[in-house]
């Protein structure tokens, strides 16, 4: 079994592996084809478009663009207005300080003699500071490229500069080059030549869009004409001269900014340049990024990994190109992003199928492929929870009640501690925890079953989920064997009605054994393994039984007969006495009270642990039980085990108190051990002390320990105690114990611990123990 699973799970494995090859090598591949032939410009300028407002950012003010607007064309005569007024545009310009003067135009066509003789005059004028513009347009007819130039005797007398452009498909951004050409040689392009830079190509740069072209300085023509411009708005600037008017063709299109006027490129280029020289990258390295992250989101399958990767992509193909832009360096981004995109979602549907075959379809938890495939060992405890009613709830209830049963099942696992991954096989819940195995994961466990074990409220029904554990702590052990062992114990546990069931192939270990009977002593107590022994107790005045102390016994089915000490100690360990001493204290009431309906006075002794002093619901338990079986509180003895743990002024002095006043009488057990010494005798609230065995066992024959018991005797009866010798095993110690005044005594001389038919027989009124007795 074990290795067709294995084989299967390397089929698996190869299956996913080829399809991750396959998602990478067509993700790549397209985002290479898309790279090569700038398949995704248009994407790219939008996304440009959109990392320029968000830097964007205002224009310098060294720079005037002076704008024949609509009003300037209407009060000068229309487009077409005299060249001489040019040239007086001029003269204004640079009385009013201007650095240079740039026109967007080629002045390419005559106009009449005269006026062009006054605008070549003013040029002239002002040679070396004028410039007129030359461009390249492209014949539609011919396909090639034409020369547009001002006329020969503005050449003669004024600098040209290139007022080339394009403009990117669909039209959402523009490039401008560095140089143009005219007559064979190159012009530099006006915006270089308002920068003072750029190198002698004709290749073209992408201006930096995040300048806002209305924040750039603009002064209309007319005004300039008419002398209404002040100084401090030219003085020491560079003036560009171009249409701004709406009637004009020069209107082009940059996304979120709009439609705008050419004039304004070479103003944002040459403050572009002002900057530095623009960089572009081009694809090649976001498709570079997109692969390595590509392939590290599809083949390290670990969550986080996934999640980093993602992250990675939005920082190196999102934030870092923003950076650049403010650096100048332009990086394109879409084959990247595509080819990622493409990993990300094909991954993504790629692990939601491998995740459907590893996933539970009633709970959508992951099932047991899933947790062979994570795995073949790991360093942590296995945890079965074995749900042992789940078909009847399954057969009552639609699906989706059973997947919310689950799902709170899941959620107070979770609550108490354990595990983030659970995973859901039919009626089995599994997890890991770091508990190792002992009695912290007991304790653990014995927690999470009491959580369990209240009702879970599912559409406004009430659900009662039976559970056992199965524990495996081999971690050693292959992965498949460890989930069959834990599943096997909580099965074994589901069946012995325990509460867990360690995986523990030599079933030698003391301590498991411990903790395995720990597990079953609830059903034990329910199905009577667990039963009460009376051992009776002398009235040394009356020479008659007039008690017993009941002490609690386990017969159980494969060790037999089991020692108190065994499982009592480990109990209250675990905070489990508390249900044991409830059974113990009602079978023995129970029975006192039938002994006193016989007509025989008859006291009942009880062992308390001091833990339990601490409860605050201790009296009305013993109200309970003492209402139900009409019984006198008086005739009830508990005795204190553990003296030395009592707090003196904490909850259990108070419920000792308590105690004795509801009439209930209160021993201290074991007196002259430990801590159960004279100071406690001063200050408990007792009415019995019970001399341990080890100091009654010899006082016929040892002077010491006669000396010590006469003496407690003494002491006792002087505070109002009555005493009780333990471990009376011969006739004359009982004499004795007579002798000195004790009250009652307890031991095999009068009778072992028996069961009930025994002790009824054991307290007959005519029954004599002490030998020579009257």
């Amino acid at each position: 079994m074990w290795r067709a699973g294995k084989s299967e799970k390397k089929v698996a494995k190869a299956n996913a592996k080829n399809a991750r090859f396959r998602i990478f090598a067509w993700a790549a591949l397209l985002s290479l084809i898309c790279g090569a032939i700038e398949f995704g410009q248009p994407l790219e300028d939008v996304i440009q478009a959109c990392r320029d407002t968000l830097r964007a950012r205002e224009a310098s003010k060294d720079i005037v663009v002076v704008g024949i607007d609509d009003r300037s064309v209407q009060e000068l005569g229309g487009l077409g207005f005299r060249r001489r007024i040019d040239g007086q545009a001029v003269d204004s310009l640079f009385a009013l300080g201007a650095k240079r003067v740039f026109f967007d135009r080629a002045y390419a066509d005559p106009t009449t003699m005269r006026e062009d003789t006054v605008f070549r005059d003013a040029l002239k004028r002002h040679e070396g500071r004028v410039f007129l513009g030359t461009m390249n347009p492209k014949d539609m007819q011919t396909g090639k490229f034409t020369e547009v130039a001002p006329l020969p005797e503005f050449l003669a007398v004024t600098r040209v500069v290139s007022l080339n452009g394009r403009t990117s498909p669909f039209g959402l951004t523009a490039k401008l080059p560095y140089n143009g050409t005219l007559q064979g040689k190159l012009v530099r392009s006006m915006s270089a030549t308002l920068a003072g830079t750029g190198p002698a190509t004709r290749d073209h740069y992408r201006p930096d869009w995040s300048i806002r072209i209305n924040s750039i300085p603009t002064i209309s023509f007319a005004d300039v004409v008419r002398n209404n411009v002040s100084r401090d708005q030219v003085a020491g600037k560079d003036v560009v001269v171009g249409y701004t008017a709406s009637s004009v063709n020069d209107i082009h299109h940059i996304l979120l900014q709009g439609w705008l006027p050419g004039v304004y490129f070479h103003v944002v280029g040459a403050q572009t340049l002002k900057q530095g020289l623009p960089v572009n990258w081009g694809w090649i390295p976001g498709f570079a990024i997109g692969l390595g992250l590509g392939w590290a989101h599809l083949y390290v399958r670990r969550r986080g990994v996934i999640l980093a990767t993602s992250v990675a992509a939005c920082l190196l193909l999102g934030l870092v190109p923003l950076y650049l832009d403010a650096h100048l360096i332009t990086v394109d981004v879409v084959p990247g992003v595509l080819l990622f995109a493409i990993v990300a979602y094909r991954g993504m549907t790629l692990r939601r199928v491998l995740r459907s075959s590893q996933t539970n379809m009633i709970s959508g938890l992951p099932n047991l492929t899933a947790l062979r495939q994570a795995g073949d060992r790991r360093a942590a405890t296995l945890i079965a929870l074995k749900m042992r009613n789940y078909a009847e709830i399954a057969a009552s209830f639609d699906q989706v009640v059973e997947r919310a049963m689950i799902d709170e099942v899941r959620r107070r696992v979770l609550l108490n501690g354990d595990g983030e991954d659970i995973y859901h096989s039919e009626d089995t819940l599994l997890w890991f925890s770091t508990l190792p195995m002992g009695e912290e994961l007991a304790h653990h466990l014995e927690g999470l079953k009491a959580v369990l074990s209240s009702s879970l409220t599912i559409g406004g029904r009430d659900i009662d989920v039976s559970v056992s554990f199965g524990v495996d702590a081999d971690q050693e052990r292959q992965m498949a064997s460890r989930v069959g062992s834990a599943m096997l114990c909580a099965e074994e546990a589901a069946r012995g009605n325990d509460i867990w069931k360690f995986y523990d192939p030599e079933r030698r270990h003391e301590a498991a054994w411990q903790l395995s009977l720990l597990s079953r002593l609830d059903q034990a107590i329910d199905s009577g393994e667990v039963w009460v022994a009376y051992q009776p107790q002398l009235d040394l005045k009356t020479n008659r039984i007039s008690g017993a102390e009941a002490l609690v016994r386990w017969t159980h089915p494969e060790r037999g007969l089991i020692g108190p000490d065994e499982f009592i100690a480990v109990a209250e360990k675990h905070n489990r006495i508390e249900k044991l001493t409830r059974f113990v204290l009602d079978r023995a009431v129970e029975v006192a009270a039938r002994i006193n309906a016989m007509g025989i006075d008859f006291d009942i002794s009880v062992n308390l642990s001091v833990q339990l002093l601490q409860a605050p619901e201790l009296m009305s338990v013993i109200d309970a039980i003492l209402d139900k079986h009409d019984f006198p509180a008086a005739k009830l003895i508990l005795e204190i085990t553990e003296t030395g743990r009592l707090d003196r002024s904490g909850s259990s002095m108070a419920m000792m108190k308590a105690l004795t006043a509801r009439g209930i009488g209160v021993s201290i057990d074991d007196y002259g051990t430990g801590n159960a010494t004279m100071d406690y005798l001063k200050i408990l609230p007792s009415d019995e002390v019970k001399i341990d065995r080890q100091f009654v066992a010899d006082i016929d024959t040892n002077t010491q320990d006669r000396i010590l018991v006469s003496s407690t005797i003494e002491m006792a009866h002087s505070l109002g105690r009555r005493v009780v010798a333990e471990g009376v095993e011969t006739a004359a110690v009982l004499q004795t114990l007579s002798d000195l005044g004790c009250d009652s005594a307890q031991g095999y001389l009068i009778g072992r611990p028996m069961a009930l038919d025994a002790l009824l027989s054991a307290i007959a009124p005519d029954r004599q123990v002490l030998a020579g007795r009257n």
